[in-house]
């Protein structure tokens, strides 16, 4: 894995040798601020996402035979004691029941409160607050250049899934 960030560090210092030796100052700032904040973004989900799933499979919320038995038949298709004729007030009977049945599944508060860390883990916040911030600033500075700014954040994205996913294959759960 660090031979792969030492690749994508040197591809990345290349690219700002380059905009440096040419004079192009506002460009090389624009870009390397896109670039870090928006890698530190992926990286930090990645992290945070890694936590959660990992903290759930320690409390013992893994699959067990009725999940997964219930994802890959949710409607008790492939059922054999199921009789396949059905009236048409069986049929309405069906329907009245999974109707209930979404309603009970719908996303619950405490469902939303298990996957926030997830999602309002400091290692992604942080990042968007400097991005935002850098961005006010180069444009307060008028040496804003949107096609760096999008170049420098295409590359951090990119950049960032590569050391995240190199990351996580190396990791165990």
């Amino acid at each position: 894995m660090t031979r792969l960030i030492f690749r994508l560090l040197l591809v990345q210092l290349v690219f700002a040798m380059i905009l440096l030796v040419k004079g192009y100052w506002y460009w090389l700032l624009n870009f390397e601020l896109a670039f870090i904040s928006s890698t530190l973004i992926v990286l930090g989900s990645f992290s945070g996402y890694k936590r959660m799933v990992a903290k759930r499979l320690d409390v013992g919320e893994g699959m067990n035979d009725a999940l997964l038995e219930k994802i890959e038949d949710p409607y008790e298709l492939y059922d054999e004691e199921q009789n396949i004729e059905k009236s048409d007030e069986d049929l309405k009977e069906v329907i009245k029941e999974e109707k209930k049945r979404l309603k009970q599944n719908k996303q619950t508060l405490k469902k939303t409160i298990k996957s926030t860390p997830g999602i309002f883990s400091p290692w992604r916040f942080l990042p968007y607050i400097v991005l935002v911030l850098s961005f006010i600033g180069l444009n307060n500075n008028h040496v804003l250049e949107i096609p760096a700014f999008l170049i420098g954040l295409g590359a951090g994205i990119v950049s960032a899934v590569f050391i995240g996913k190199k990351w996580i294959a190396s990791s165990s759960l």
